[in-house]
């Protein structure tokens, strides 16, 4: 007889050898239970249905003579883990003997001492033994999954063992390739286990614990309402996820017609529990093709040593050849990417090399000049983290620019929410859900008096364009006022208010404009501008609906109006019979240091306010505020409805970005470190260089230098920062970071700065 190549003596030793009649007393003695007994398939031990008097059904395991004591009382303890973790997950309970003990001895005839243990049955038929419904794949994908994050905290000493069915150790039973039947099939069988050499190697770096290691369709059991139970620790061991995870989808595969839209299946029920790393999905096919190949030789290994119990030992094989000659023919890299495709992570990397092609293919695809990119050399980003863009040459970059990740890019917080809830439900807004309630409670709270109105939309263009419908219905007017050079959005409506894109003689009637500030400009100048505005609006038959204001000012050059100023336009506006609005979408979620909004600086209370994709950290959602009057006046004529605007997972976003900048002081932070940004550009900059702006939007105008901003932001881009221009023909570089920057950030801005040699 060959011995084991690795797992414990249970498999060379014989299974017990029991009469039933000795368990039927031995039950009777030691549990107070009379029952008859039935046997049950299995390879290794001696199982038992127990039928008691009372009707109860119990199974009865005999364990192999050969099974290590430490091991059984791991089966043990991982069953009553399981239970207290997921009480719901359906698998056996054990039941204590009369003296409170879980495991007993029993002394065959022919002298072997075999540990017994009674369980509960579980309901249902068999899976290997069922016709599978259509539901099948994917509630076996999801208990797999269930029963694997159940595990998670479980250890045990016992579960540091080799188990020859482990994929990951199958080139360990090369030495029976050469028993395998039929002949054609040894070398090609030999040419596969040289593939699976470095598996070992390639699970090293993966999740792993101790697992169950045998959840397989004759383990799991199933009726009309779903999968009824999982059964059999007897295979437990410290393995990796993804290990365990191919030993059940290989048992799926091999019971299925079409075995690729049965792993889909299995796969979305397994992500719905446990979302994949790209890095296991990049072994799934091989370590099914290692499990299929195991199944083959330890059946050429076992079935001529039990001639008695072939067509068990035999069983898989079939299967298992049909998976192999399926899948075997394509590459691993091939198989790892139609996995990488099923399970959604073939779209997500960070490990991009330079290509060539992509500025020329997005020029193509995308329109040309219809969507410039920056810079001479355009970047090719491949992910970014806090306050740093990484490309694929292998170069990071401190942003200096994007608004939008306004609590950094891909905030842990923000990301973590939004996977969990597009995981649970992601829907239309017309059905109630508490996260676009609470946000809408959360963001109408933070507002003045009187702005008790929110509606969701999903860019700041959007909510821009929903202001000015509003805005004319309830003032029966048609005109709007802007500053000159402003940008509002690209809506229809609200590209014609972004004066900063058209020449003047190109302007609407309907729009006029008034000039931006410059610092100390007065009220009186405020109620000029928007007097001579409004004047020019009626010459041109529209009377004023709407003055909408970008208190950054960013598009004119990053100005920083007085309290005076900003009042006076305001209020000259309702003087002359229009509405107030306050575009935050760059001025918002505490970028200027003092408040939350940026209006609140000036003391206004305008009569809307706009946020944009900042709200979400670039998820898109964003939010029109008012007064419950506009709006219900707005209703009685017309109405809006977005089908996602305010949805779960992007309202979710927006809450969780709340959370961090109110928990982690970004608001002051923001007025800190951009007082210091300003302070030390000031320092660095001849005397011809104005630098203003407050917290982090900031502006240096080159204005007196012509041409240098842009040349300007290209050598910052070469000493690693990231900034923008703006303003009268681009001569000021816009610097508006995420709120995030620390101390250490702001001085390798001004590091890299200092180095652009401007003098």
């Amino acid at each position: 007889m060959e011995k084991s190549v690795g797992q414990t003596s249970s498999l060379i030793e014989e299974p017990p050898a029991l009469e039933p009649s000795k368990v039927t007393g031995f039950l009777r003695a030691q549990y107070g239970v009379t029952a008859e007994l039935e046997a049950l398939r299995s390879e290794r031990d001696l199982n038992f249905l127990a039928t008691a008097a009372d009707g109860r059904r119990l199974i009865v395991k005999v364990s192999n003579s050969g099974d290590d004591p430490a091991q059984i009382e791991m089966e043990s303890a991982a069953m009553r883990h399981v239970a207290a973790v997921d009480p719901e997950l359906p698998i056996p309970r054990i039941v204590e003997a009369l003296d409170g003990s879980s495991v007993l001895i029993l002394t065959a005839a022919d002298g072997r001492r075999h540990q017994v243990r009674v369980m509960t049955v579980m309901p249902g038929a068999v899976g290997d033994l069922a016709v599978l419904p259509e539901w099948f794949a994917g509630e076996f994908g999801a208990v797999s999954a269930r029963l694997t994050r159940a595990m998670q905290g479980f250890t045990h000493p016992a579960a540091d063992r080799h188990l020859d069915w482990d994929p990951r150790l199958v080139t360990t039973l090369r030495q029976f390739a050469q028993a395998v039947p039929d002949p054609a099939r040894r070398e090609p069988l030999e040419r596969l286990l040289d593939r699976f050499e470095g598996l070992p190697d390639a699970t090293k770096r993966l999740p792993a614990f101790v697992l169950h290691g045998d959840i397989t369709l004759s383990n799991v059991l199933l009726d009309a309402d779903g999968i009824s139970g999982v059964i059999d620790f007897g295979d437990m061991h410290h393995t990796a996820r993804v290990a365990d995870l191919a030993i059940s989808l290989a048992s799926l595969l091999r019971e299925s017609d079409d075995p690729w839209q049965a792993a889909g299946r299995f796969l979305d029920g397994y992500q719905r529990v446990l979302p994949l790393e790209p890095e296991e999905v990049e072994l799934i096919g091989e370590l099914v093709l290692a499990r299929c190949a195991a199944s083959v030789l330890m059946s050429a290994w076992r079935a001529p040593l039990y001639p008695d119990n072939e067509e068990y030992l035999t069983s898989l094989v079939a299967g298992s050849w049909q998976v192999l000659d399926l899948w075997s023919a394509s590459a691993p890299e091939d198989l790892a990417a139609r996995f990488h495709r099923l399970c959604g992570t073939s779209r997500v990397s960070s490990a991009q090399e330079p290509d060539a092609t992509l500025a020329q293919r997005r020029s193509t695809a995308l329109g040309g000049k219809l969507s410039p990119l920056f810079y001479r050399e355009p970047l090719q980003v491949v992910r970014a983290t806090g306050p740093w863009v990484h490309t694929a040459d292998g170069r990071r970059y401190l942003d200096a620019y994007n608004n939008v990740p306004v609590v950094g890019h891909a905030h842990p917080a923000v990301v973590q929410a939004i996977s969990r809830q597009a995981a649970v439900l992601n829907l239309n807004s017309r059905y109630l859900h508490p996260n676009a309630i609470e946000l809408a409670e959360r963001l109408t709270a933070s507002m003045p008096d009187g702005l008790d109105t929110c509606v969701f939309v999903n860019s700041g263009s959007e909510a821009n364009d929903l202001a000015w419908r509003m805005a004319k219905v309830f003032t029966a007017r048609s005109g709007a006022v802007v500053a000159d050079l402003a940008y509002h959005g690209v809506s229809e409506a609200t590209a014609d208010w972004s004066t900063n894109t058209y020449p003047a003689d190109a302007r609407p009637a309907h729009v006029a404009v008034f000039e931006a500030p410059r610092g100390t400009d007065s009220r009186q100048t405020a109620v000029y501008e928007v007097r001579t505005a409004a004047a020019e609006l009626r010459a041109n038959g529209h009377d004023l609906a709407l003055l909408a204001v970008d208190s950054v000012f960013s598009s004119a050059g990053i100005l920083t109006p007085s309290d005076d100023f900003m009042c006076g336009i305001r209020d000259e506006a309702r003087a002359e019979g229009g509405l107030f609005l306050a575009d935050e979408v760059q001025a918002g979620f505490g970028r200027g240091g003092r408040n939350l909004w940026r209006f609140s600086d000036f003391g206004l209370t305008p009569d809307f306010v706009t946020l944009g994709k900042p709200m979400g950290n670039g998820h898109p959602i964003a939010a029109l505020i008012t007064r419950r009057e506009i709006a219900e006046r707005f209703a009685e004529v017309d109405e809006f409805f977005s089908t996602f605007a305010g949805n779960p997972v992007s309202c979710v976003a927006a809450l969780t970005v709340l959370d961090v900048i109110e928990q982690t002081g970004l608001v002051e932070r923001s007025g800190a470190i951009g007082a210091q940004l300003k302070a030390g550009l000031t320092d660095l900059v001849p005397a011809d260089v104005e630098v203003r702006g407050q917290g982090l939007m900031v502006g240096v105008d080159l204005s007196a230098r012509p041409g240098t901003a842009p040349v300007v932001a290209e050598r910052l881009r070469e000493n690693g920062v990231l900034v923008g221009t703006t303003g009268p023909g681009g001569e000021v570089l816009k610097i508006r970071p995420p709120l995030i920057w620390e101390p250490e950030h702001l001085a390798y801005f001004l590091e890299a700065f200092e180095r652009t040699a401007l003098a």
